[in-house]
C-alpha cells in the first residue's frame, strides 16, 4: 500500500500545489482543512477531512496513524497578527498535531520570520529572535516541535518569500498584478505600500518540492532547513518585472516607505546550503515564469 501523508491546512496557497505533488510522487494523501465542503480542485484520490485544529478533539477524524505529516495549518499573513490570540492559535494547532496524530515522521512549516533582523544572508545557525508576532508564533511552534524530538521524528522547514498561483488576491504580488492590469496605460506612478525591501522570492512549486524532499530524508543529521534561493531581489525589481510582463514597463514605481507589519524588515535572504547538500534540491522556476503562472491563474 502507498504510504499515507496527512497535509494540514491543505486548502491553502501551498497546499494546493503540495497535494498534487505528493500524489505524483505515489503517496496516498489525506487533506485536512476548515472548509465544510470538499474543495472542488482537490484530486479525486485524496481523502478530505474537515476539522478546525483550534478545537479540542479535532483530529479524531484522522483515525489511524499515517506515515507522514506535513503541518501547514495556521495563520500565515504577518499583517493579520494585530492581536496576540493568533499566536496562541498557531501554537495550539501545532501541539494538537504532535500530541493527537500517530505518525512516523512530521515536517513542520515554520518561517524565515523567526530570524533576527540582519543585513546579511541568513543560515540555520543565524540568530533566532523574531521581530513581530507572526515570527514569534512560528518560533513558539518550533519549540513545541523540538521539545518532542526525543519521542518523534520531526523536521522543520523555514521557507522564505512565496510566490505562485492560488495566492490570496489581497496579498502583495497578486494585488500588484491586478492593479497593473487595471491601470495599464494610465502613465501614473505605480504606488507601493511598505518599503523597497530586499527579499528572497521562491516559486511555490519549488517550495513544495523542497518540502517533499525534506520529509523523505532518512535519519537526517540536521532537523532545521532553510528553503531559499539565496538570490536577493528588491521589491522594486519584482514590480518592474510585473510591469514588463503586462506591457507597461515605462511607469515609475514609488514606495510609501512605512512598514506593513511588525515582522517587516529591510533585508530577508536565505542560505539553503544545508538543504542542497542533504537533498540536491535547487529552485527551478525563474521570477518571470512565476509571474506568468500567476497571471494565467488570475485569468482563469
Amino acid at each position: 500500500m502507498a504510504r499515507e501523508i496527512l497535509v494540514t491546512g491543505a486548502s491553502g496557497f501551498v497546499g494546493r500545489t503540495l497535494v498534487p505533488a505528493l500524489l505524483a510522487r505515489g503517496y496516498a494523501v489525506s487533506a485536512l482543512g476548515r472548509e465544510t465542503l470538499r474543495p472542488d480542485w482537490l484530486p479525486a484520490p485524496v481523502r478530505w477531512l474537515c476539522a478546525d485544529l483550534r478545537q479540542a478533539a479535532a483530529l479524531k477524524a484522522v483515525g489511524g496513524g499515517v506515515w507522514g505529516v506535513m503541518h501547514l495549518a495556521g495563520d500565515t499573513v504577518p499583517s493579520q497578527f494585530s492581536s496576540p490570540l493568533a499566536q496562541l492559535d498557531n501554537v495550539a494547532m501545532a501541539m494538537q498535531v504532535v500530541e493527537e496524530v500517530r505518525f512516523e515522521r512530521l515536517l513542520f512549516i515554520s518561517s524565515c520570520h523567526v530570524y533576527a533582523a540582519s543585513a546579511t544572508m541568513l543560515s540555520e545557525n543565524s540568530l533566532v529572535r523574531p521581530r513581530g508576532r507572526y515570527g514569534l508564533s512560528k518560533h513558539l511552534c518550533e519549540q513545541v516541535m523540538l521539545a518532542n524530538l526525543d519521542r518523534h521524528d520531526i523536521r522543520v522547514a523555514r521557507p522564505f518569500n512565496h510566490l505562485g498561483p492560488h495566492m490570496r488576491p489581497e496579498l502583495m504580488a497578486p494585488a500588484l498584478l491586478e492593479r497593473i492590469r487595471l491601470e495599464k496605460g494610465s502613465g501614473v506612478p505605480l504606488r507601493m505600500q511598505g518599503l523597497d525591501s530586499t527579499r528572497d522570492f521562491l516559486d511555490v512549486r519549488d517550495i513544495a518540492e523542497a518540502y517533499v524532499r525534506i520529509l523523505e530524508l532518512e535519519a537526517p543529521a540536521e532537523r532545521i532547513f532553510n528553503v531559499a534561493s539565496g538570490v536577493a531581489r528588491r521589491v522594486s525589481e519584482l514590480a518592474a518585472a510585473a510591469l514588463a510582463l503586462l506591457g507597461d514597463g515605462q511607469r515609475q514605481v514609488v514606495f510609501q516607505g512605512t512598514r506593513n507589519s511588525s515582522d517587516d524588515t529591510d533585508y530577508l535572504v536565505g542560505d539553503a546550503t544545508r538543504l542542497r547538500r542533504a537533498t540536491g534540491w535547487a529552485p527551478r522556476h525563474s521570477l518571470a515564469e512565476t509571474l506568468r503562472s500567476m497571471q494565467s491563474d488570475a485569468r482563469a
